[in-house]
């Protein structure tokens, strides 16, 4: 092998060993908290080097702890109104597009749910029976989410 080729080899493997250790040193740096502190970046650098056994990083107590004021995972997107409600009015197209309002009694509602769309469309006269939402989230950004768990043509 010609002198050349061989600089170009140890070159070549020079920068790929320097962008492996940026990259290990920013992934460490992300990892320690944002802190800065020796020790923490020597924690996680220990833990995330290839010698270190997994054993070693799960033996450290976890700095999360369970927060009494969040529910459950599995809880996010069941309805916050435990007791069925029913509300009457005509259904109205909200301001985005493929949204339903509802008005009753002075309250703006959002309706969302599973339903019959032969029954409820932008005109149509329910009565509507569901749950109020009030931690769910929607691109419809209109009212109060209502729940439909059963729909009916108001008579």
């Amino acid at each position: 092998m010609d002198t050349r080729t061989s600089r170009i080899r140890r070159i070549a493997n020079t920068a790929g060993l320097l962008a492996g250790g940026l990259l290990l040193a920013a992934l460490t740096a992300c990892g320690a908290g944002g802190s800065g502190s020796d020790d923490d970046a020597a924690t996680t650098s220990a833990t995330a080097s290839p010698s270190a056994s997994p054993t070693d990083a799960t033996t450290e107590e976890s700095p999360v702890t369970d927060s009494p004021s969040l529910p459950p995972l599995d809880e996010t997107s069941k309805p916050v109104g435990d007791s069925q409600t029913t509300i009457t009015g005509t259904i109205q197209a909200g301001v985005e597009s493929g949204c339903l309002i509802l008005e009753f009694e002075g309250t703006v509602y959002g309706v969302f749910g599973s339903f019959d769309s032969s029954v409820v469309y932008a005109g149509a006269q329910v009565t509507l029976h569901g749950v109020v939402d009030t931690g769910m989230m929607s691109t419809c950004q209109q009212g109060t989410p209502f729940v439909v768990s059963e729909a009916e043509t108001a008579g």
